[in-house]
């Protein structure tokens, strides 16, 4: 038996749980040092009983693996793997190999690492990431839209706008600006005050969202001026949309203020057209809208 011997002496010096199986009726032959003295003597006993308290062979067994299926025998293949243990409620790694033992038996020898300490540590690294992704989201979230009504702040609705000229200038494809800004907007704010006002433009964003399509970006451009971005539009269809807007504003609800029309601008891409262009072609748009009475949609090609 000095085979035996030597095999023992080999696993006893291994500083983890060594046990070692009969694989054709899982009991258990022998235990190292280690798993003796901390979790007591099975040899003898059934391995999926004893050590994981099943009823039959685990599900997780890798014995099928590593023996050979035309003659039985051991094939020269170790696996490793991760399983928590409710026996005990710990997470191990398994070395795992089937073996002919010293009397010829064919066995499989375990060793287990205990690894729960480093599992807590990696849940606790994912949970803190999973946060810290949270947060990062909420700030982003935060840094582009805008406080009051929830719609995209001016610093994206610029962003979103270059990367629309940027689409229309590579792939051809055509857009539509539609400026907006609230009539008289001043007069409720010293009329009513400003938390009225604030409710109004809640009110009003509301509106807005309402109407426009999930492919458009709407967002707060300052102050009481909103600014449509319609890809995909064209002029005529974006001065349409405008005048759906318009209507939808004044036939809306603001009960502390009785009513509100807006003015609108709409222009469209034109070839060689940058950010400055198109917001001053809009903007004047608007501005020409204002000037002819408010409550009306003005369109600058």
């Amino acid at each position: 038996m000095i085979e035996g011997d030597l095999f023992k002496s080999l696993f006893d010096v291994i500083p983890f749980d060594v046990y070692v199986v009969d694989v054709s009726n899982y009991e258990i032959i022998y235990m190292n040092k280690k798993m003796m003295q901390s979790r007591g003597n099975f040899i003898g006993e059934i391995c999926y009983e004893r050590i994981y308290g099943e009823q039959k062979p685990c599900m997780f067994c890798k014995i099928p693996l590593m023996i050979d299926s035309r003659d039985s025998k051991p094939l020269d293949k170790t696996v490793v793997f991760e399983l928590f243990n409710p026996v005990d409620d710990r997470w191990y790694q398994l070395q795992e190999k089937v073996i002919t033992w010293p009397d010829g038996r064919t066995t499989k020898y375990s060793i287990a690492v205990d690894i729960t300490e480093l599992k807590e540590t990696q849940n606790r690294l994912a949970e803190a990431h999973a946060q810290l992704s949270l947060k990062n989201r909420e700030l982003e979230k935060l840094s582009t839209t805008d406080s009051l009504t929830k719609l995209y702040n001016r610093l994206k609705i610029d962003e979103l706008l270059e990367k629309t000229l940027y689409s229309a200038v590579r792939y051809g494809r055509v857009f539509s600006l539609i400026m907006i800004d609230i009539d008289h907007f001043k007069k409720v704010n010293d009329t009513f005050g400003h938390l009225v006002g604030d409710k109004a433009l809640l009110q009003l964003a509301d509106i807005l969202r309402a109407q426009v399509r999930k492919t458009d970006h709407l967002g707060r451009w300052g102050g009481e001026e909103f600014l449509i971005i319609s890809e995909d539009t064209d002029l005529k269809g974006a001065e349409l949309m405008a005048e759906k807007l318009r209507t939808a504003v004044a036939r809306g609800s603001f009960p502390d203020i009785g009513s509100l029309t807006i003015s609108l601008g709409v222009t469209s891409y034109q070839e060689g057209d940058s950010r400055i262009t198109m917001i001053q072609r809009v903007d004047t748009a608007l501005y020409r809208a204002k000037e002819s009475g408010r409550n009306q949609v003005v369109v600058s090609g």
